[in-house]
């Protein structure tokens, strides 16, 4: 052994030829996660949203089932209750505001579709079928085209004609205003607003009334009872109608539904019974405002048909310019849709707000579809009640709940 082997150290293998230590003898770091701030990163990223989460679609599921509870007792009390049912159908296809009918349908439809989401009957795991389904909804908007070009005819089909024609209608609705002013000379000159008119001729049937009932005072019996009878009646819808009028210019939708109620061609002939059946017992003053009733009721049916046919052509335009509004709305919605889901299925780790945006977008798809139900419901309604001017009443044109009348019959029908 040289001098150098004997002052060099003993190789115990624990140091490498340049003299750094081995690979066991340098310093250890733990590099083990810390269980605590392992526990703390789990409890932030992963528990907190899935507790919030579960805690939102308790709350949400908490007022779905209120609101399925509270609509069950509304639908229990309308089938109940006749007089319930009866307000509310002619809410539904009359007096209602169609624009908060609409509203109503589409939120139900939201809310319907976001609860369904929320329990798993329907889904948008697969992007594919949201953008299938969507597009179909664009095929059934474009449908709507030959439905505005349908109802645009309709109504432009009027405003079409020769001067001599257009003259003609003029002269119609003077000779009528002329006729009226002649029959009535306590109307010097009738209004031309058509809510104005409505309020001078149905004062003109209530004096006519009060007159008749003030010329059988003095009798008794049967043909007292049955002018009571008929007084009543009219009076009854002097009073529907007065209700409905405030003295302004009205739209013609505020006046037309009280005077859907009632067939004023039963009205005609109802006098014509008494006048026939007690024409010895009636005195004359009696015979003579029956008579003056019958042309009245015959001038409010023209009235009617009239004022009917001026609102439905207006409510076919507004329907036609709503739909092309609303319809281009909700094509563009469905097709932001469509490119949405064009690369897969977006905000995937966010399925609830996905759920209610989706929600959102069919609600408004829907809204061209609700508007053409709601207006679609009055304008059939009108057009199907007193669809026959005259003499001639349809069966079932005016349903029992929207009359005037309790059913009995003094006036000779059996």
């Amino acid at each position: 052994m040289t001098a150098d082997e004997a002052e060099r150290p003993a190789d115990d293998g624990r140091s490498t030829d340049d003299g750094r230590p081995a690979d066991d003898e340098r310093p250890v770091t733990d590099t083990r996660p810390d269980s605590d701030a392992e526990r703390s990163t789990e409890s932030t990223d992963g528990t907190h949203p899935v507790v919030r989460a579960a805690a939102l679609s308790v709350r949400l599921l908490w007022f779905a089932t209120r609101l399925a509870v509270a609509g069950g007792i509304v639908a229990a009390k309308l089938v109940a209750d006749p007089e319930r049912r009866a307000r509310f159908r002619r809410w539904l296809l009359l007096s209602g505001d169609r624009w908060r009918i609409a509203a109503l349908m589409v939120g139900a439809v939201g809310l319907g579709t976001f609860l369904l989401s929320l329990a798993g009957v329907v889904g948008v795991a697969e992007g594919s079928f949201v953008a299938t389904a969507f597009g179909a909804v664009i095929s059934g908007l474009f449908s709507f085209v030959p439905i505005v070009v349908a109802v645009n005819q309709l109504t432009v089909a009027r405003l079409f004609g020769s001067p001599e024609q257009v003259r003609e209608q003029v002269d119609d609705v003077a000779a009528f205003r002329r006729e009226f002013e002649r029959d009535h000379p306590e109307v010097s000159v009738s209004p031309t607003e058509p809510a104005p008119f409505l309020g001078v001729a149905v004062e003109v049937v209530a004096g006519q009334a009060d007159a008749l009932a003030d010329a059988v005072d003095s009798l008794e019996g049967r043909p007292r009872a049955a002018v009571d009878a008929y007084v009543g009646v009219v009076r009854a819808q002097v009073a529907d109608v007065r209700a409905h009028l405030d003295g302004s210019h009205q739209p013609l939708i505020e006046i037309l539904p009280p005077m859907m109620g009632d067939s004023y061609s039963r009205n005609v002939n109802d006098a014509r019974r008494i006048r026939e059946r007690y024409a010895d017992e009636l005195p004359g003053a009696a015979r003579e405002g029956l008579a003056e009733l019958e042309e009245s009721f015959v001038a409010l049916d023209v009235l009617r048909q009239y004022f009917k046919a001026l609102y439905l052509t207006q409510e076919l335009s507004y329907l036609s310019r709503f739909i092309g509004y609303t319809g281009v709305g909700a094509f563009l919605v469905a097709t932001m849709v469509i490119m949405a889901f064009a690369n897969g299925q977006p905000l995937g780790g966010h399925p609830i707000l996905l759920d209610g945006l989706l929600s959102l977008a069919f609600a408004a798809v829907f809204v061209p579809f609700a508007v053409l139900l709601s207006f679609l419901l009055r304008v059939a309604t009108i057009a199907k009640r007193t669809a026959a001017p005259g003499t001639f009443t349809p069966y079932r044109e005016t349903p029992d709940y929207a009359t005037h009348r309790d059913g009995s019959d003094p006036f000779g029908r059996n």
